[in-house]
This record gives structure tokens, sequence and C-alpha cells, in this order.
């Protein structure tokens, strides 16, 4: 009854928002663990979330109380609305906490307060929530390489975006409910932006709606941030996942640890429904050739023939090194490491002979073989490929700037 009195309390508060309660930033990067399916929820619906863990269980019982609709109830989490908002928040029993806006609605958050989220989230997972002491962070799961989330109330200004700044969302909201996405090209990357208070971006009407109701306006960027004159303890949220997938099979001390987490992140990879990532399971060329198809942005649309077909009728024109193009015995095969560094050679457009492909893995630092001597032999060309592997290499094509087909 007292925790329930107090959240009703609480609650009141959210009635009074301010821009400089959001700009708070955690003094550290903790490492928090989650159960994959709270993450893939948060992967694929979240836009914005403020998210925190406090290792303390909960009892969903009595947590109910303090919201205005339950959505989901299992016994690992709960999603719920919190009252006075309609974004989302989502528990598990644990004690980890997230408040997070849909994908659709992204980083155009509660409109002259986006600590809407943040309150609520420290309404709900913290006794004292005013405790220095308190940890939480801020990601955009929908952009996840955005690294600033930028607000302020609606700008008659002159005002420049530096060079090098990319921007993945432009969005205004209002004091109630109502937002909208706008075109990112209405701003200018390098030159001087002029908004006016009439409704107009750079010289460009707004539409009547947006006249309306625009209130706040937000940006969601990485390399860089508008140079405002705002205040600056209004709005500047630091966007990091210090998130981990908590695999029942993969330790801490896992060799691809960090591989793994990069590829379930992404979403190249999932996990199993009892909780295990199998790293050392193998894997058929129809996964490979689905893995392979995602990192390269391929987006399916619905499934004809076999599950893998339209993923293998995307890289038909790059004529890849693949025997499942057209027979179910080639979709099932076991894949090796010599096959995979064919078709990420191919896939470069380098030459994918056997002893080329292994060199160009070589050239490029995505192996170093098994003991590090650099020979043909030492890669070990025809031995199976595991998830693990897989998701090693696929993380070091990245890093090595290998996104794009050539």
């Amino acid at each position: 009854m007292k925790k329930t009195l107090i959240l009703f309390c609480l609650s009141l508060s959210l009635l009074f928002p301010s821009f400089a309660f959001a700009a708070e930033t955690p003094s550290s990067k903790p490492e928090w663990e989650v159960t994959p399916d709270v993450y893939n929820i948060l992967r694929e619906r979240a836009g914005i979330a403020v998210y925190t863990h406090t290792h303390k269980p909960v009892d969903f019982n009595n947590m109910k109380y303090g919201f205005s609709k339950i959505y989901e109830k299992t016994d690992n989490y709960m999603i719920a609305r919190p009252y006075n908002t309609k974004d989302y928040m989502i528990i598990s029993k644990d004690g980890f906490y997230a408040a997070y806006t849909s994908k659709e609605k992204g980083a155009a958050i509660d409109a002259e307060n986006g600590s809407m989220l943040w309150r609520t989230l420290r309404n709900h997972a913290f006794e004292d929530i005013w405790d220095k002491d308190n940890q939480y962070g801020y990601f955009h799961f929908g952009q996840p390489k955005a690294t600033d989330l930028v607000g302020d109330l609606w700008i008659n200004e002159d005002f420049l975006i530096p060079q090098g700044t990319t921007i993945y969302e432009f969005s205004m909201t209002d004091s109630e409910d109502w937002y909208k996405q706008l075109p990112v090209d209405m701003l200018k990357i390098g030159e001087t932006n002029v908004f006016s208070q009439n409704g107009f971006v750079n010289g460009i009407p707004l539409d009547e709606e947006t006249r309306w109701h625009m209130r706040s306006v937000f940006f969601l960027t990485s390399g860089g941030t508008p140079e405002l004159s705002y205040d600056p303890r209004r709005l500047h949220w630091k966007l990091e996942n210090w998130l981990y997938p908590a695999f029942r099979d993969v330790r801490k001390d896992h060799w691809a640890r960090g591989n793994i987490t990069w590829a379930f992140r992404t979403g190249l990879i999932q996990g199993f429904q009892d909780g295990r990532f199998q790293p050392l399971s193998l894997l058929k060329e129809s996964d490979l050739t689905v893995i392979a198809a995602k990192y390269f942005g391929f987006k399916p649309g619905a499934t004809y023939g076999h599950r893998a077909q339209q993923y293998y009728d995307f890289f038909k024109p790059y004529h890849l090194p693949l025997k499942g193009y057209s027979t179910d015995a080639g979709k099932n095969s076991t894949v090796t490491r010599g096959q995979l560094a064919q078709v990420i050679a191919a896939s470069q457009g380098a030459p994918y002979g056997p002893y080329s492909a292994v060199g160009f893995m070589y050239k490029h630092h995505l192996s170093e073989g098994k003991t590090g001597a650099k020979t043909f032999e030492d890669y070990h060309f025809n031995e199976p490929l595991t998830r693990a592997q897989i998701s090693a290499f696929f993380q070091r094509m990245e890093e090595k700037g290998m996104t794009t087909l050539k």
C-alpha cells in the first residue's frame, strides 16, 4: 500500500516536467545483462529508451498498480503503459527497467520535456529517485548508430550543423501527444540553418498541421550536434548501449562474447527459445546466406519456396559462390571456414579461389589463422564453421568497412 501511494504521488510530478532534469549523464559505464527475450523486444519495438538495472527482484503483482494498462506479462517480464504518457515500459523480474517510445515515434519524445521517459523510469525503478548514485542510460534502438539527442523549444534563430554530422531523425512535438518526423534533408550540414517562428525551415514552409502543433524540436545525430544557443541544461542525451544478452551458454570470459553480443544486437543472429546461443553449433549454407544478406542490408519480403530462397535470389546478380541457388541439397550443406572466406572475398569483388580467398582473409586481418602462422594450412579451410566464428568474422568485416557488395 505504501509503495502504491508513493507511485501515485510521484506520478503527479510528471505533470510538471522540465528539460533541466533531463540533462544528467551517468558518471561510469556499466555492463548490464538482460535476457535475450527482453533485448529482442527493445530491438524490435523501441525507439528511444531510458533504462537501468537495479538487480533487485520485482514483484509484478504489486508493480501492476503503477500503470494505466498492462500489455504483456510473462514469468520473466511485463510490458505496460505508465500514467500520463502514451509511451511504454518493460520490466524484468530481476530488476531491469526501460521506458521507451515506439519505433515509429523514435526520438520524438514528450514535448517540452524528454524527461517524461526519464522521470517515469526513476519513479518506478528507484526508491529514492534523486539519489545521485542511481545509474541509467539512454539509447535509440531504432537508430543504434546515433550518439546524441538534442532537444529544445521551438527555435527562432540561425544555427550551424557542423560538417561531418549525420542526422538520423529530425522531429517536432507539442505539449500533448502530437509528434511528426520531418525529412532530414530539410537541414543543411556544414551550413547555417534558419528556423522562423512562422513555421519555415531554411525557407521551406511546414504544413499547416505542423505549424499549429510545433512546440519542441529534436535532432538525433552522430559526429556532431547543432550549435544552438539553447540553455545547456536543457535536453542533451548521450546515447550508449550498456546492455548485453545473457545467454545461458556464453560466459563472460568466452572468447567470442563481444562478437556474439554484436551479432545479436544487430539482429544478424538470434538466440534459441531456451535462452542459449549454442556458439559451437554448425551452420548450414542457408544460415550463412541469410546472415550475409542481412549484413549487406537486404530487407526480406513474404517468404516463397524455401525459407531462404529470397536471400539466395538477392545474391544472384553478384555471383557469390553458393551451392543452394536452385537446390535444397546445397542450402542444407554444412558451411566450412573455407566457403565463408570465398563468399567474403567474392562479396568484395576479389578473386575467390581457395588460396586467393584465404590470402584475402589474412591481407585484410579478418583472420590470423588458427595459430597465427597465416599459411593456407593454418586457416583450416575445410573445418566446419560455428555460430561463434561467423559472429566474429562479420564483426571484423564491419570494422574494416566492408559493408557493401562489390
